[in-house]
């Protein structure tokens, strides 16, 4: 395996959590690679994405992803295991990555492409330092990785804070946890592997506590072995941070973003939620005069094809203020980019430009920050099911996470006169969205036992 890798070689990784993906990527790390997980809701066409544009020179995959990797020119394969084979490509471009690039973790994007992030080993070791100095009050001796290990928030816990804690990390196939397919939630297979592995700290996205709570309320199921769950990724709404509390869930809240490594703040405080806690000793923060919020200090090297100055102060395009005690609040976006409640970035210009260039749609307007799926509020001539069925050929461009689950047809164009126009013709979102608040209600009131959701 040593006979692959040379210092700042590039290795892709395209595992299912086991025993090996932390073993690799240690293995990786002291080779000094560039090392680049491949996030498991990616579409082909973002893996072209981000094969070419990280100039990505070998890949350590599942055996079920090699015609994946062999289409895109890569060959040689090396069985480590019966099921993870190692390829390498003749052919790749030469890519500059700023100076100490040591992981580069590839966002869900704002658009169709991806943007490389680029991280060092010095940075992401200093967030997981301090993550285990503000989480060492919980006393937590075995976490659980329920995110896929490509996910930088699980990475960072998984990789750094486990180590400098002291922590023994079980990492299990998806699968074993109810997550298949796409990503469709289990929740009852998810709850008994909590309960088997007799966890003590995971990390969950809203969309995943929210079905967790429901279960409980009707499932009476011992977990008081949990000591620590982290929530983040996404918006999480107070009163189910307060649901959790209820049920005696040691749930805390935390803030962070791909550049600054994932984690800038957390709330440890039992006695409060509605804000996401101090800031970590690692990283500055402050809040402009427009209310954005603002980072200095560890962060990351740049993104894929440019450096920037590490001296900056890194505008993260959310708006949040300080209370007296000094508690991070987050009010919201900058830009009008949906959050969904599992943590995925989705620009709603793209899509909605997409859709209009469905013949027959005339407008449209997407929904869907911190919730679970996107739903289309449409002007147009076809009937429901006409248009049901021009989405869903519509959704096989896209990647799940940004796809079409539901539609409302519109019941007048949107125009400057019913003020869901601006004087230049963009859409107003809000205006629109609240005068369809009550379909929009409808939809979204569907309960965790009936539907599954791409996590």
């Amino acid at each position: 395996m040593m006979n692959y890798f040379k210092p700042s070689s590039t290795v892709a990784i395209q595992l299912d959590n086991n025993q090996f993906w932390l073993q690799i990527d240690k293995i990786l790390m002291e080779n000094n690679v560039v090392i680049i997980p491949v996030p498991h809701f990616f579409s082909v066409n973002q893996i072209i994405h981000m094969t070419n544009s990280a100039g990505i020179g070998t890949v350590i995959c599942n055996r079920k992803a090699q015609t994946l990797w062999t289409n895109l020119g890569f060959e040689e394969p090396f069985y480590l295991t019966k099921d993870i084979v190692i390829m390498t490509r003749k052919l790749k471009p030469q890519i500059r990555f700023p100076k100490k690039t040591h992981k580069v973790t590839f966002t869900s994007g704002t658009t169709g492409e991806p943007k490389g992030v680029c991280l060092s080993e010095e940075h992401l070791r200093k967030v997981g330092q301090s993550l285990a100095e503000v989480t060492s009050k919980f006393n937590v001796k075995k976490h659980l990785c329920v995110l896929p290990l490509s996910i930088l928030l699980e990475n960072v816990a998984a990789n750094y804070a486990a180590e400098y804690a002291g922590i023994e990390v079980i990492t299990v196939p998806m699968s074993e946890l109810g997550m298949n397919g796409s990503g469709s939630l289990d929740i009852e297979k998810f709850i008994n592997a909590l309960v088997q592995y007799q966890a003590q700290s995971i990390i969950v996205m809203p969309q995943m506590l929210k079905m967790m709570i429901a279960y409980l309320q009707q499932n009476q199921t011992d977990v008081s072995f949990l000591r620590f769950i982290a929530v983040g990724g996404a918006v999480c709404s107070k009163g189910l941070l307060e649901q959790a509390k209820e049920l005696g869930l040691p749930v805390y809240e935390g803030y962070g973003i791909s550049e600054c490594g994932s984690v800038i703040s957390l709330n440890t405080d039992d006695s409060e939620t509605g804000h996401v806690g101090k800031i970590l000793p690692h990283i500055n923060v402050r809040i402009a005069e427009d209310g954005e919020i603002q980072t200095q200090g560890a962060s990351y090297l740049g993104y894929l094809g440019e450096e920037k100055n590490s001296d900056e102060w890194f505008s993260t395009g959310d708006i949040g203020r300080f209370d007296e005690h000094h508690n991070l609040h987050i009010i919201g976006r900058k830009k009008n980019v949906i959050i969904n409640s599992f943590g995925r970035n989705i620009s709603p210009d793209w899509i909605e430009a997409e859709l209009t260039a469905i013949p027959g749609i005339m407008q449209a307007v997407v929904y869907g920050d911190s919730e679970p799926f996107l739903t289309a509020i449409c002007v147009t001539t076809h009937s429901l099911q006409s248009l049901q069925e021009r989405i869903e050929q519509f959704n096989q461009n896209f990647p799940d996470y940004a796809q079409i689950k539901q539609i409302i047809l519109a019941d007048e164009p949107f125009s400057i006169s019913n003020n869901m126009l601006t004087s230049s013709g963009k859409s107003k979102h809000q205006q629109i969205f609240k005068t369809y608040t009550k379909q929009l209600q409808d939809i979204y009131a569907v309960t965790t036992e009936t539907r599954n959701y791409a996590v």
